[in-house]
């Protein structure tokens, strides 16, 4: 049995709050900002006009009442879509807001894991590339960014074009070989579901150099498992009720 750590790993609200509130929208960012997490994950998509999105997936239609990919409706289309489907009982109608709305819309201080999904085309994934950096560079956020993915050629666009910028490998499965893929792609963040999550695979990260940052945790008893093998920081969909969770546990500790 590993050693409990009194360490806290980071909480890291998923898609905002998805738990909580309308994913991947201001009003589940808000929601994690109140909670008092320090870094928040979230999708990155273009919209037709060429505008970075949040939205998790390519079409519109989980998550709002129309139909179609993303990247056929302009920015202020999308602005204006109703994306509470999936959360019943929100009280108001919200949007699929920029990426930039978001940002400006959370302290300064806020972290960031901006996950750009693969599936599309190279020219696309080029553009999105490029507007990524240069929202990163005019915002001089590189010190509270990563940008992570499981597609590894976007991870190596994304090296090539923006070497200073922080990147991270989003593993699902064991066979593909999470740390030694992660450091052969030159990225210094592992993004693991949690089922990969071993003593075994966090002496690994460690020896490379990696921070582990692990997803999607809604389970208090697997957080706290997590804990105990002493990854960096845990994706929740309900940033709140870890929040109190973990800050009941050190206070107990400090006791």
């Amino acid at each position: 049995m590993p050693s409990v750590t009194s360490a806290v790993p980071a909480m890291v609200g998923h898609r905002g709050a998805r738990g909580e509130a309308p994913e991947n929208t201001l009003a589940g960012f808000l929601l994690a900002v109140e909670a008092g997490v320090k870094a928040i994950e979230l999708d990155v998509r273009m919209s037709a006009d060429g505008q970075l999105i949040v939205l998790h997936d390519s079409h519109v239609d989980r998550t709002t009442w129309h139909s179609g990919k993303a990247r056929q409706f302009t920015q202020s289309e999308l602005g204006l879509l109703d994306a509470r489907r999936n959360t019943p009982g929100w009280h108001s109608p919200v949007g699929i807001p920029t990426l930039a709305e978001v940002v400006e819309n959370c302290p300064d201080w806020m972290g960031f894991q901006f996950e750009v999904k693969g599936g599309d085309d190279r020219r696309y994934q080029n553009r999105l590339a490029h507007n990524l950096r240069r929202l990163i560079d005019e915002r001089r956020m590189h010190d509270r960014v990563v940008v992570t993915s499981s597609d590894t050629g976007f991870l190596r666009m994304m090296g090539t074009q923006a070497p200073d910028v922080m990147r991270g490998y989003v593993c699902e499965y064991r066979y593909l070989q999470p740390t030694r893929r992660t450091a052969a792609l030159g990225c210094r963040w592992l993004i693991a579901h949690y089922s990969l999550v071993t003593p075994r695979l966090m002496e690994r990260a460690r020896r490379r150099g990696l921070h582990v940052s692990v997803w999607t945790v809604n389970d208090l008893n697997e957080a706290e498992r997590l804990a105990s093998l002493g990854v960096d920081s845990i994706i929740t969909d309900f940033p709140t009720s870890f929040m109190a969770h973990f800050s009941r546990r050190e206070s107990r500790q400090r006791r």
